[in-house]
C-alpha cells in the first residue's frame, strides 16, 4: 500500500519490454539525426488536459538514434492514455516553434493522426491499455 496521496509511479527503459506487467512499448520513428533527445510525454484519460503544459502525467527523454528509437513504459494500472513524442534537437529541453507557433522540432502523437493546421485532440490520440503490453507508434513529423 502506497502513503495518502502518494501515485504510483511510472517508469521507463530503452528498448522492448519485458515481462507482463502493464506496460506500453512505444516506437517512435521518423528520427531524422542523432542530435540532442526525443521526448515522450504522457496524457492520461482526461481530454481537456491533452498537450497542455502542466497537465502531463509522464515525462522522460531518450538519447535520439537516426531512424528509431524504442523504449518500455511501465504503468501503475490499465486505462486510457494518450502520447506525445519531439525531437528536442538542439537539447534544451524544450519544444521550439517559430514567430507562428508552428513546429522547429520534429513532433507526434500517438495513433498517428492526419492533421491539418492545429492539434489534434485527446480523441484521435488515445489508446487503451489493459494489462500486458500495449504497443504504439508515433511518427515524427517534421
Amino acid at each position: 500500500l502506497l502513503p495518502w496521496g502518494a501515485r504510483p509511479e511510472i517508469t521507463a527503459s530503452d528498448g522492448a519490454c519485458e515481462g507482463d506487467s502493464t506496460a506500453i512499448d512505444v516506437h517512435v520513428h521518423g528520427v531524422r539525426n542523432d542530435r540532442g533527445y526525443v521526448t515522450f510525454v504522457l496524457y492520461g484519460d482526461k481530454p481537456e488536459d491533452f498537450l497542455v503544459k502542466g497537465k502531463k502525467i509522464f515525462k522522460q527523454r531518450f538519447a535520439a538514434k537516426q531512424g528509431a528509437v524504442e523504449f518500455c513504459v511501465i504503468l501503475p494500472k490499465p486505462g486510457i492514455y494518450a502520447a506525445a513524442a519531439y525531437h528536442d534537437e538542439d537539447g534544451d529541453g524544450k519544444f521550439d516553434k517559430n514567430w507562428a507557433g508552428l513546429p522547429k522540432e520534429g513532433s507526434g502523437v500517438s495513433n498517428n493522426p492526419k492533421t491539418f493546421l492545429g492539434s489534434p485532440s485527446h480523441d484521435q490520440a488515445a489508446f487503451t491499455v489493459s494489462q500486458g503490453r500495449t504497443k504504439v507508434d508515433i511518427e515524427l513529423k517534421y
